[in-house]
């Protein structure tokens, strides 16, 4: 019994001293957290500094070139291509020939028709001459008006008859000059359908003309951004094959949106006198809605949403701090943003430094 109660004496003190070390090592822990400040660690692409630049809003766009005035030419006759002066690619001016085609037919067709057109005049002359005869006659009494009306009528028929001829004529005439072929505008002859000894039908397809003085590009811009697109307004674009930025400028808005997109199509002039550029090329261009200048800058991903502001936290003097800021312009493109409530040079977290809250020391290593 005696062992027994010793036994149980020296558990009950083993117990009380785990106690008191467990309570002392507590103690000296909180002494420890309370007497240290935590501090963060920050890469150097962790920050990035704000600076004063120009910066512009701007809407991307690809397309294609494509000729302002092109046309088909096609035939107005059926005849037969005697001969044919240009080949796909060759420059024209307006007025060159480009084909002749048979004149035999329609020539003869000329032929006949200014005989009837002669012929018809011939009785018109005499129709004429009997009513003017008649007339005198009318008013001395020696014609009764029924006969006289009767030559009115005669008149008039021939007359109708004369001109339907001379109509007949003109157009035959017409026919006769479509057999050669003329370029209606300066341009490259783009394609060539047709060879010497062909039988051409009527409305078949000859050439095809362009002219590239004048090339256009039509852009599909986004409903949310076509209210800042307005007519003249300058356009930059380069070609896939060159980065030179070449410079258009908008002529025409489409005011009803492309049935699925939602997009409005704009279509952009561009003066290609010097023929630097061909029709076809694939292009990227841009358009300026908006343009700032010397404005304070930082990369838009710093940029963080509060309940009713946008703010940044900024490293200033080793501890982070919360700046209200209000966003003025973002360039897409560069993902740089326009904004004030900042200062030249304050050090900016990076949006994806997710672990930092405004209070905390924080410092930046190599």
């Amino acid at each position: 019994m005696k062992n027994f109660l010793l036994s149980k004496k020296w558990w009950l003190i083993i117990i009380i001293v785990i106690v008191v070390i467990v309570l002392v090592v507590n103690s000296k822990s909180k002494q420890s957290d309370s007497g240290t400040i935590k501090e963060i660690l920050l890469n150097k692409s962790d920050i990035n500094k704000v600076r004063i630049e120009s910066i512009a809003s701007e809407v991307y766009f690809t397309g294609d070139l494509s000729p302002k005035d092109q046309t088909i030419i096609s035939a107005e006759v059926d005849a037969r291509i005697i001969k044919v002066y240009v080949d796909e690619g060759q420059f024209v001016k307006f007025g060159q020939s480009l084909a002749d085609l048979d004149t035999l037919d329609l020539a003869q067709a000329v032929s006949q028709q200014e005989a009837e057109v002669a012929s018809a005049k011939a009785k018109l002359v005499l129709d004429q001459q009997k009513m003017e005869k008649q007339a005198e006659l009318l008013k001395q009494g020696f014609v009764s008006q029924i006969a006289y009306d009767e030559l009115v009528s005669n008149y008039q028929a021939s007359l109708q008859n004369y001109k339907a001829q001379e109509a007949i004529l003109k157009r035959s005439q017409k026919q006769l000059s479509n057999t050669h072929i003329t370029a209606p505008y300066d341009g490259v002859i783009y394609q060539r359908s047709i060879e010497p000894g062909q039988l051409a039908l009527k409305n078949t397809k000859l050439f095809a003309l362009a002219n590239l003085d004048k090339l256009e590009i039509k852009a599909a811009i986004p409903s949310d951004q076509i209210n800042k697109i307005s007519l003249g307004q300058p356009v930059k674009f380069k070609v896939e094959t060159d980065s030179q930025y070449y410079t258009g400028v908008i002529t025409r808005i489409n005011q009803v949106a492309e049935a699925g997109t939602r997009s409005y199509m704009v279509y952009i002039d561009f003066n290609n006198r010097n023929l630097g550029l061909k029709a076809g090329q694939f292009i990227k261009g841009e358009i300026i809605l908006e343009q700032l200048s010397q404005q304070l800058v930082i990369n838009c991903d710093s940029l963080r949403s509060g309940e009713s502001n946008n703010y940044v936290l900024i490293l200033q003097n080793g501890k982070v701090i919360t700046k209200n800021i209000v966003k003025k312009l973002n360039n897409q493109q560069s993902g740089l943003c326009a904004v004030s409530g900042v200062s030249v040079g304050d050090s900016i977290l990076s949006g994806n430094v997710l672990t930092v809250k405004s209070g905390d020391n924080a410092r930046v290593v190599d």
